[in-house]
């Protein structure tokens, strides 16, 4: 068989930087081009143009132009979040397999709209998760051997170490959560409570394997000044109530460089009936202590002030993070998830994480919200007709 062609959407300074290596990475796949919705910026055309030129294809500056094109087989799309509802769908009605950058979407009416055009055009579907790491998987396979009993709870969570500038949230800066999200992605910052807690939220959810039927939110101001200033938080917890009276919490957040001697704390709390499992994606790991200089914070990016991207790290000449070295190499988490998603492709199988799984992790998210800012949980189903 032909190899799959794949079509990038977004360029650098996205997540697309690390989806376009795993792709071009898997021996079925071959990457046919770089695009974006026509309307958009001179400056983003620019970083679709770039991310072209670092992988050799060329950039296509409208997508219904590229969409068009025979070879295109999938589309891994990383459009901004306020723009993935409509950029979804018509990847979807053009008759594309989708691999989604996470969260899916940021509105209700994004999030049912992705997942009505999937199933309507056929096509396969897959959002970025952790789920198909080495460490969650091992806690799946415990909850289903019944090992600790029957379940009872789950407890996410994750916390990037990443960012600089800690510790400068400003005496008495206080925000208050509002109910409805408008602006979600800024050059210094992001709603973290969205962008990493639909890691967390996607792990309890699958581990689980229940509705969620209530969150209790809260979010907050703890480590960055940039998050404060832009009016979204650094840190989120959730309390989840789910059907057949399982409970899920979830703690997500960005915690600064310095913080961590790797990525940030990433570990999974499976309670049942007759134990205890943690999970921890640290581990196994050997921990090395010699001569090598330590890690120290890379001087802060103007573009990049939170350390999210591997173009704007290497201008920086970021140090890597040497003191732990992971016997599960977690540089391949991106790798392993595509690889899923080209092998449910290639054998007719639904993906555990398709459109349809991912929309409840938003809701949840966007749920979250909605309590922040009430002080109460909220139940689920949110409403259609307000959000």
């Amino acid at each position: 068989m032909g190899k799959y062609g794949v079509l990038l959407i977004s360029g650098r300074r996205t997540h697309q930087e690390a989806h376009a290596v795993a792709f071009a990475a898997n021996p079925l796949c071959d990457l046919v081009a770089v695009t974006d919705e026509k309307e958009v910026s001179a400056s983003m055309h620019k970083r679709g143009q770039q991310l072209a030129e670092d992988h050799g294809i060329p950039y296509i500056d409208d997508l219904d132009v590229a969409l068009q094109r025979e070879d295109v087989d999938i589309v891994s799309m990383c459009a901004d979040v306020e723009r993935r509802g409509r950029v979804a769908v018509k990847c979807a009605k053009a008759g594309k397999h989708i691999y989604l950058d996470k969260p899916m979407a940021g509105t209700i009416q994004d999030i049912d709209s992705i997942v009505k055009a999937v199933h309507q055009a056929g096509v396969k579907s897959q959002m970025f998760s952790f789920i198909h790491t080495p460490w969650a998987t091992r806690a799946k396979d415990a909850i289903e051997r019944g090992s600790i009993g029957t379940l009872k709870a789950v407890h996410a969570e994750i916390l990037f170490a990443k960012g600089a500038s800690i510790g400068t949230v400003p005496d008495g800066g206080v925000r208050e959560e509002k109910e409805h999200v408008g602006q979600y992605t800024f050059i210094n910052s992001k709603r973290e409570g969205f962008d990493i807690g639909v890691y967390v939220v996607g792990l309890v959810c699958w581990l689980t394997g229940k509705r969620p039927e209530s969150v209790y939110g809260l979010t907050g101001n703890y480590i960055f000044a940039d998050h404060y200033q832009n009016d979204v938080e650094d840190f989120s917890a959730l309390t989840i109530e789910m059907e057949d009276d399982l409970v899920g919490t979830t703690v997500s957040g960005r915690i600064g460089w310095m913080s961590h001697p790797r990525g940030g704390p990433m570990r999974v709390f499976v309670i049942g009936s007759k134990g205890t499992l943690v999970v921890d994606g640290s581990r196994p790991r050997v921990e090395i202590y010699n001569e090598e200089t330590d890690f120290t914070s890379p001087r802060v990016h103007p573009l990049d002030p939170m350390g999210m991207w591997a173009s704007t790290n290497a201008e920086v000449d970021t140090m890597p993070k040497n003191r732990w070295v992971l016997l599960n190499d977690d540089s391949t988490v991106m790798h392993n998830d595509v690889n899923v998603f080209i092998d449910c492709i290639n054998t007719d199988r639904e993906p555990i994480m398709n459109a349809a799984a991912a929309s409840p992790l938003t809701e949840v998210i966007l749920a979250g919200y909605i309590s922040s800012a009430r002080g109460q949980p909220v139940t689920l189903p949110l409403s259609r007709d307000k959000n």
